[in-house]
């Protein structure tokens, strides 16, 4: 494990004119842990991981992301250029609503595919066995490869999603109700849980 956090968020607040999104948010998240944000409905949740990954802009605070080369950068003062590069290579974002990640009308193998074309990878075969090897990963049947999501349930689509950003090993991943979708059997419910949890 580092010596240094890979995250560090120090006083976040985002505002929508009077109303308050979140507020005087401060944490640090180390290499290999799971933070989770719970609340209710309307909490301020989305807003909260829409800020951190730079979706939106804070009202105030920032957010230091420790970059590859050790050194740690404020998200809010990187170009949009280097924002970009972070969201194809260092970062995954999982929707709530699996239809804002992932390109409802390509396939399920181009879907994760494309990550992998945006991080350097040129070789169809390698792609293409990759994304099954992920489906499989995600239990989406691999004859379903070729097939849109627009055909997919609910929880395959969100399924399919967290694989789109897997795929990459990103090192920081925000997810927003990542089961949301899921059908959980007996005994395997998540949880209510009524505060953070690390």
């Amino acid at each position: 494990m580092s010596d240094q956090p890979l995250l560090r968020v120090e006083n976040l607040a985002k505002n929508y004119g009077t109303r308050i999104g979140c507020a005087d948010v401060s944490f640090e998240l180390w290499p290999g842990e799971v933070l989770a944000i719970v609340g209710e409905s309307g909490s301020g949740k989305t807003t909260l991981l829409n800020t951190l990954s730079a979706q939106l802009e804070p009202s105030s605070g920032q957010a230091l992301y420790r970059i590859r080369d050790g050194n740690f950068r404020n998200i809010y003062d990187l170009s949009e250029a280097e924002r970009r590069f972070l969201t194809r290579t260092d970062w995954g974002f999982v929707h709530q609503n699996p239809a804002d990640g992932l390109r409802m009308t390509v396939s399920a193998g181009a879907n994760v595919g494309e990550r992998l074309m945006a991080v350097g990878d040129r070789h169809y075969g390698r792609i293409r066995d990759t994304a099954l090897d992920w489906l499989g990963r995600v239990e989406i049947a691999a004859d379903r490869i070729d097939d849109q999501p627009r055909s997919f349930s609910g929880g395959m689509r969100q399924r399919l999603q967290i694989a789109r950003n897997l795929v990459t090993g990103p090192r920081l991943v925000f997810m927003d109700e990542p089961t949301g979708a899921r059908r959980f059997g007996a005994g395997a419910a998540p949880r209510s849980p009524a505060s953070a949890r690390r």
